[in-house]
């Protein structure tokens, strides 16, 4: 799984983080290293005093024990075996000491793993092998050569030990820690020489013995010539002296005596005597020479160890200050590109989320904004020269575009919507006009084909009116039309079909007693309107839409529903968001919504809900929900309205092209059952005299259509009549008409049949 920092604070942190520790690692390595040698170096004298020493005392004892063995086995048995008793328990007591050393390991002595490997054989060479050759050197049949050579291989293991306890990195000091323990190997050497000379003593030289002999000498004088000058200077002075000294004169002389003569004459060359006083004097001085190197040693491994800290100590820390500097200004670096990253952020968080939107909300309320004044409130970002700063300097060009553009934006949009109020408003004027020219052409008209043609040009005039009223709902000024007093619901319905095409198509189911407000009105019966016109367009035309309506807990429910084929659930969420979204004034849809625009602005501007589900019959329900603020109890003087289906009213076929077939703007619609009205007088042909808006509830009448419009119209036979009231009144004519000679065909008929 990759790891992607979400923030760039995060990115910066682990930006900076990967060289710090990296500075960090390297400091800490270098630190550990040098510390480690130095306290190497401190612990070089004291390693060497706990294991060293007691190691030269077990290889002291069993050189001793080794000459004693050798000497009892060549006499088979006949000399040294109380030497060789005692000798053996000084070596048994030597093994112990260094046995409780490796036991109990004091602090400061800790070994390495190499020199705890050394150890470990080193003992367990001695403690095996001492058992088995103690007792073949008491076999009178071994041979001592054997048992000189056998000790020689358990002595061995020392001198890796001791190179291990004095091994340093590299250096003088390195060196001279080696050559310390040449010296003791070239003592090993001296000793395996008397070894011999012992032995032949008592059995006599061989050939092979003396070979051995000679080359012992060989090798001891070339490990003083080749290692001599590397030791330690007091060390190195004393090996010198010894070797031109009389102590080594007296050893060369020695040994020149014994390789001078035949094998089996080399130990009678010299005294006995003569002999051990050489040998034991530069065995003893080879010794001191061993312990004076291995104290310079320790002391110049100290004074280096030392120095070495002191360095270590004063370089680690200076590296310490550097990385802990290195991080503050890092950090220091980073929290400032942050904290100017997050000035850039906020800036355009703030710009977007709350500075822009304020001055569009503002805009759209109307109201003037001074651009520049906007600008000013939110100062120019001045981040630096570098890369930031010109992002925020091009963040404050781009800021100071957006709001110029809002600006601009709302001023075109201002603009379309005046157009669109003048078209609007100038539609209106030609619409009013032309519905009073229609009215002027009803009044003079007897044909009824040409009256009927009139009335649905009036129909088709009456939804061009409402087309209008749209442009001024979405250009978000109010349509126009209002109404003083409530109007029943029911009648509300019947006006909303009215401006439909289809509306023979539309059924009314009966409608409880209640009404709308009379600044509602408009709204409502143009919403109903649009959406039945929706249900109609989008259903079959053999198909009914029906519209239905009751009381519920938040208001009033009209239920529009067609039998169409509906829309898919995401399609529904899809619109119901759109009827939101024209609810919060965002822009203008595509043209083909409109319809669904409008409804949405209309129900916000009036409190009401609007909401598409799936209708039961597979069509699409259209739930509109009234609240109660916009109602009111109906009047008791209203009449009652059962089911409205609105179709025309079936009449003889002789009346058929009188019919006025058509539910015109404003309010009525033939219905199965009308509305009860004024008996009509009589003209003096038998036909109903014709009164104005005689078939209109008193709320949708013209005298309760404007606030401004007074209590009484005018009357006068020279007053122009409103294209509604007009409508209403060649409506009344068409109906009174049809029901006069409905009722007068019985009688023709009675006196044709007499």
């Amino acid at each position: 799984m990759r790891l992607r920092p979400r923030t760039i604070r995060t990115q910066l942190v682990a930006l900076l983080l990967v060289p710090l520790f990296s500075l960090a690692g390297l400091w800490t390595y270098s630190t550990y290293s040098s510390v480690r040698d130095a306290l190497a170096l401190l612990r070089v004298a004291e390693t060497y005093r706990y294991y060293g020493v007691p190691t030269d005392n077990l290889d002291l004892a069993l050189q001793d024990e080794r000459r004693a063995a050798v000497v009892y086995t060549a006499s088979h048995g006949s000399t040294g075996g109380s030497d060789l008793a005692r000798l053996e328990k000084r070596t048994d007591a030597a093994l112990a000491v260094l046995r409780g050393h490796a036991t109990a390991q004091e602090r400061g002595t800790a070994l390495s793993g190499d020199q705890k490997e050394q150890l470990t054989q080193t003992l367990q060479v001695a403690t095996d092998g001492l058992g088995a050759l103690r007792q073949e050197a008491r076999d009178p049949e071994a041979s001592w050569s054997h048992v000189l050579e056998t000790y020689s291989s358990v002595i061995e293991p020392g001198f890796p030990l001791r190179e291990s306890l004095g091994a340093l990195q590299t250096g003088q000091l390195a060196r001279q820690a080696i050559v310390a323990v040449q010296v003791i190997r070239a003592r090993e050497l001296i000793s395996q020489e008397d070894a011999i000379m012992a032995a032949a003593r008592v059995a006599g030289m061989t050939g092979s013995a003396f070979s051995d002999f000679t080359s012992l000498i060989s090798a001891r004088r070339l490990l003083e010539d080749a290692y001599g000058a590397d030791l330690p200077p007091a060390a190195e002075e004393r090996l010198v002296a010894f070797e031109n000294g009389k102590l080594g004169g007296a050893l060369r002389s020695a040994e020149l005596l014994s390789t001078s003569s035949a094998p089996r004459d080399a130990p009678l060359a010299l005294q006995e005597s003569l002999w051990r006083q050489s040998v034991n004097d530069a065995l003893d001085e080879l010794d001191a020479i061993d312990v004076t190197a291995a104290d310079e040693i320790g002391s110049e491994a100290r004074e280096t160890g030392y120095d070495v800290l002191l360095r270590t100590g004063a370089v680690s820390l200076a590296g310490l200050v550097l990385v802990i500097l290195s991080m503050v200004v890092s950090l220091r670096l980073g929290r400032r590109l942050v904290r100017r990253l997050r000035t850039l952020r906020d800036e355009a968080m703030e710009l977007s989320g709350n500075r822009l939107p304020e001055v569009m909300r503002r805009l759209r309320a109307g109201e003037i904004v001074d651009h520049e004044a906007v600008l000013k409130a939110a100062p120019a970002l001045h981040l630096g020269d570098d890369e930031i700063g010109q992002v925020g300097r091009a963040f404050t060009a781009s800021q100071r575009a957006a709001v110029h553009a809002a600006v601009e934006q709302e001023k075109l949009r201002r603009g379309v919507s005046a157009v669109f109020i003048n078209l609007a408003r100038r539609s209106q004027v030609l619409l009013h006009r032309q519905l009073t020219l229609l009215d002027a052409m009803q009044r003079r008209t007897q044909d009824p084909t040409e009256l009927e043609d009139l009335f649905r040009l009036d129909h088709m005039t009456t939804r061009m009116r409402r087309h209008a009223e749209g442009l001024l709902i979405l250009s978000g000024n109010s349509p126009g039309r209002a109404w003083r007093r409530p109007v029943r619901l029911a009648e509300v319905v019947r006006a909303a079909v009215g401006e439909v095409e289809d509306y023979p198509r539309v059924a009314v189911r009966r409608m409880p007693r209640i009404s709308v407000t009379g600044a509602a009105v408009g709204d409502v019966v143009h919403l109903v309107a649009e959406l039945i016109e929706n249900a109609a367009a989008f259903s079959p035309p053999e198909t009914k839409v029906v519209v239905r309506g009751e009381v519920v807990a938040g208001g009033f429910v009209i239920e529009i529903e067609d039998r169409g084929l509906g829309m898919g659930p995401e399609r529904l969420a899809e619109v119901n968001d759109e009827l939101g979204e024209a609810a919060a004034g965002v822009e203008l849809p595509e043209t083909d919504r409109l319809g669904l625009f409008t409804v949405g602005r209309l129900a916000s501007r009036q409190g009401i809900r609007v909401t598409l589900r799936r209708g039961d019959y597979g069509g699409t329900a259209a739930v509109v929900l009234i609240p109660t603020a916009i109602l009111v109890e109906a009047e008791d003087d209203e009449p009652e309205t059962g089911e409205l289906t609105l179709r025309p009213r079936p009449v003889p076929e002789s009346m058929a092209r009188a019919e006025l077939p058509a539910p015109t703007r404003g309010a009525v619609a033939v219905a199965t059952r009308a509305p009860t009205q004024p008996r009509e007088e009589r003209t003096g042909m038998g036909l109903p005299k014709r009164v104005r808006q005689a078939n209109l509830v008193p709320q949708l009448r013209e005298d309760a259509q404007h606030e401004s419009a007074p209590d009484t119209p005018p009357t006068g036979a020279d007053r122009e009549r409103s294209p509604d009231e007009a409508r209403s009144t060649m409506a009344a004519f068409a109906r009174g008409l049809a029901r006069g000679r409905t009722a007068d065909a019985p009688r023709k008929n009675g006196e044709n049949g007499g």
